[in-house]
C-alpha cells in the first residue's frame, strides 16, 4: 500500500479568491461568446478581454502563492 503525501496546502481565502476569479472569467467569457442581438462595440470586446486576461493573471498569482507556501 502506497501512502499518499500532501504536496501543497490551500487556505479557504485562497479557494474563495480562485472561485471569484474563475466566475469573473466565465461570466465575461459568456458575454463575449453569447453577446446580444447587436454586435459588441470593439472597445467593449477589448475591455472584456482585458478583464478576462487580468483575472487569469490573478489566478496564476494565487497558484504561485499556493506553490510557495509551506504546509
Amino acid at each position: 500500500m502506497t501512502e499518499e503525501r500532501l504536496v501543497f496546502g490551500v487556505t479557504v481565502d485562497q479557494l474563495d479568491e480562485l472561485n471569484t476569479l474563475l466566475r469573473t472569467i466565465t461570466a465575461h467569457g459568456d458575454v463575449i461568446t453569447v453577446g446580444c442581438d447587436e454586435p459588441l462595440h470593439p472597445q467593449t470586446v477589448s475591455t472584456l478581454g482585458e478583464v478576462v486576461f487580468n483575472a487569469a493573471l490573478a489566478v496564476r498569482e494565487v497558484f504561485d502563492r499556493i506553490e510557495a507556501q509551506k504546509l
